[in-house]
């Protein structure tokens, strides 16, 4: 399937940049029988549907906004970046920040506040023409779990065998990894298989999970 307001202030800034022409936004909708993330399934009980809103400079700067449900509730996702290529050579770091503004504990059904139910994490990502490496840090500064989740693919055609795994800073340990094999059928359709292995956590789902994905553009 995951701090500060800097991300959504900064989202706001970037309507001031000079060169507007050469900005792009863009928007898509998608249909999914789960919300596959990071080799878990995090809506068990049905589909998922997730929409996006983008803006990318021809800078490299790149802002947007992810929407989707999840068991509990909704999540949203605001992030904000800067990204490049050159000579098969790519790079992208970006600061992300989750809200999920629903009590997710179900005791009280109280609702929590916004900012005090949120996560962030800190992406540096680094690739070589069809290799991919990711780094994900967290951003948490409420007392949460310090973590780092790391991703390795590769891409041949139409398929994508990604490896990702959780280490924590003090044990330095996997929580668990996972292997996802990806085929995009067209530029819509997609379709992936996911396998999880737990080393530490109990709870992991190690079943195999097949997901399929059908994404349209909005605009």
């Amino acid at each position: 399937s995951a701090a500060s307001i800097a991300a959504t202030v900064a989202i706001g800034s970037f309507s001031m940049l000079p060169g507007m022409a050469q900005a792009e936004t863009s928007a898509s909708l998608t249909l999914s029988n789960m919300y596959l993330w990071r080799g878990q399934n995090l809506t068990p009980d049905g589909p998922a549907i997730s929409g996006s809103l983008d803006y990318s400079h021809e800078s490299g700067m790149y802002a947007g906004v992810w929407g989707t449900n999840e068991t509990g509730g909704t999540e949203t996702d605001l992030y904000v970046g800067f990204a490049g290529e050159a000579s098969g050579f790519s790079y992208d770091v970006s600061y992300w920040y989750y809200l999920y503004p629903e009590d997710v504990d179900g005791t009280t059904g109280a609702k929590v506040d916004l900012m005090d139910n949120a996560l962030s994490e800190i992406v540096l990502g680094a690739g070589y023409s069809d290799f991919g490496v990711t780094l994900y840090m967290s951003g948490e500064t409420q007392g949460g779990s310090d973590y780092m989740y790391y991703t390795l693919d590769y891409t041949v055609g139409k398929y994508n065998i990604l490896f990702g795994a959780w280490t924590f800073d003090d044990a330095g340990n996997n929580e668990y990894s996972h292997v996802t094999l990806t085929y995009s059928y067209n530029d819509n359709l997609s379709f992936a298989v996911s396998v999880a292995q737990e080393d530490i956590v109990d709870a992991v789902e190690t079943d195999p999970l097949f997901l399929v994905s059908y994404s349209v553009p909005l605009n």
